[in-house]
């Protein structure tokens, strides 16, 4: 069973341990984490298996009345495909409306045909694309959904 919480500064290593896995070409430092963990318009949240590890994570900024920005979404390869980043969206999205956000914008690698699937699946909408903005030819997909 996989359980979801907010994510706490004890995180922040494992933060860092699975951006390195999972993003390879643009990982954060414990430095942006911490940063980004201190301020009260981000949000993050983390989904756990049965051994309480964390499999997966998400985080957005949401500022107030205007767009809220996902910061970043990932799960482990081995727990792909069960729903994990679904339910971590949803809780994120949740949080940004919370706040007053009217809109969701995120950044994905545009060859990313998995995530982009997924995004898609939950009503976000392509908008253009980014040239380099994950390195020296890694495109990014910008995406954007309408809140009501």
């Amino acid at each position: 069973m996989i359980a979801y919480r907010e994510a706490n500064a004890f995180d922040l290593p494992i933060f860092v341990s699975l951006d390195r896995e999972l993003f390879p070409y643009s990982p954060w430092t414990a430095g942006q984490y911490k940063e980004e963990f201190s301020s009260p318009t981000r949000h993050f949240v983390v989904a756990l298996d049965e051994q309480h590890s964390i499999i997966g994570y998400a985080g957005v900024f949401a500022p107030g009345v205007t767009e809220a920005d996902i910061l970043t979404v990932g799960v482990v390869p081995e727990h792909r495909g069960k729903g994990i980043a679904t339910a971590l969206m949803a809780l994120i999205t949740d949080w940004a409306c919370a706040q007053g956000s009217t809109a969701m914008m995120l950044e994905v690698k545009a060859n990313n045909v998995a995530a982009i699937g997924l995004y898609e699946s939950l009503g976000y909408l392509k908008l253009n694309v980014r040239k380099d903005y994950f390195g020296a030819g890694l495109d990014a997909q910008v995406m954007r959904l309408e809140l009501s």
